[in-house]
C-alpha cells in the first residue's frame, strides 16, 4: 500500500504525520519514504547521515535495483521506523524525488506498507508524479480560514490525480470549524484531528527518546488514522521485481 502525506500551504507537520502513520500502522510498521522535493528534515532531527538515503535509491532506480532491494537505502530511527531518509538539499532532493515520481510503481513496491512524505504539493512540485499509484492522499492542514480556503481551491485538481481518488484531511491544532463543515467546503472527508501535543512531537523530530510516546495524545490520533487507511481499497498490486 502506498499512502502520500502531504499538506498545500505552510508547514503543517507533513513530516511528523507521516513518520507517525508509518510508526503506528497497525499490524506492521511502514517504511517512511522521504520525498519532499525542498529538502528532507528526518536524517537532521534524529542525528543521522543523509546517505544511505533517497539520491542513492534514485540514483540506482535510473537502472533498476540490483538484488537486494531498498534495503541498503534505508536507515532505521530511534523509534523504529525503517526509513529512506532525504537530502538537506533542495536541489538534490528535488533531483531524486523527480526520478521516484517517473516509477511510482516502483516506489509502491518498496515495502508492504509505503508511507511517502511529499512535504508540500505546491504546483509543479516534482512529487506530484508519486500520486499516480497512490491509495490514498493524506492532506495535513491547519484548521483556520486561511489553511481551509488552499485546501479547498487544490483538493479538486489533486484528487484527480491520486488512482482512486482517496484524498482525506487530517487537521491540525485547534479550529473553530467542526469536522462537518471543514468536509463540507473541501469536499473531502475529514480523517483525524491531530492535536497539538508537545510530548508526542518531540518524539517524532527527535528531541526525546522512549516508548511513551505512543500512549500520547498526538500518538493516539495518528493509531487511529493508520487504521483507517489500512482498509485496502482496491485489491493488493503485484511486486515489482526490479525493486526486490
Amino acid at each position: 500500500m502506498l499512502v502520500v502525506v502531504a499538506s498545500v500551504s505552510g508547514a503543517a507537520g507533513v513530516s511528523t504525520a507521516a513518520l507517525g502513520l508509518a510508526a503506528l500502522w497497525p499490524n506492521r510498521k511502514g517504511l517512511l519514504v522521504e520525498a519532499d522535493p525542498c529538502g528532507g528534515v528526518v536524517a537532521a532531527r534524529f542525528g543521522l547521515p543523509q546517505e544511505p538515503g533517497l539520491a542513492g535509491l534514485a540514483a540506482a532506480a535510473r537502472h533498476g535495483l540490483p538484488a537486494g532491494g531498498s534495503a541498503r537505502f534505508v536507515q532505521v530511527l530511534p523509534v523504529g521506523v525503517h526509513t529512506v531518509v532525504g537530502p538537506g538539499a533542495a536541489e538534490t532532493a528535488a533531483g531524486a524525488v523527480s526520478v521516484l515520481a517517473g516509477q511510482p510503481q516502483a516506489v509502491a513496491a518498496l515495502a508492504p506498507v509505503v508511507v511517502v512524505d511529499a512535504g508540500r504539493l505546491y504546483p509543479g512540485s516534482p512529487a506530484h508524479g508519486l500520486l499516480g499509484d497512490a491509495d490514498a492522499l493524506v492532506v495535513v492542514t491547519a484548521g483556520d480560514t486561511e489553511h481551509l480556503d488552499h485546501v479547498e481551491h487544490r483538493l479538486a485538481a489533486l484528487r484527480t490525480s491520486v488512482r482512486g481518488g482517496a484524498v482525506g484531511l487530517a487537521v491540525c491544532g485547534k479550529t473553530p470549524f467542526e469536522p462537518h463543515d471543514i468536509s463540507t467546503r473541501c469536499r473531502a472527508p475529514v480523517w483525524a484531528h491531530l492535536p497539538r501535543d508537545r510530548w508526542g512531537a518531540a518524539a517524532l523530530s527527535g528531541r526525546m527518546t522512549g516508548p511513551a510516546w505512543t500512549r500520547t495524545r498526538l500518538a493516539q490520533a495518528l493509531r487511529s488514522l493508520a487504521a483507517t487507511l489500512a482498509v485496502p481499497a482496491r485489491p493488493a498490486r503485484p511486486s515489482l521485481e526490479v525493486l526486490r
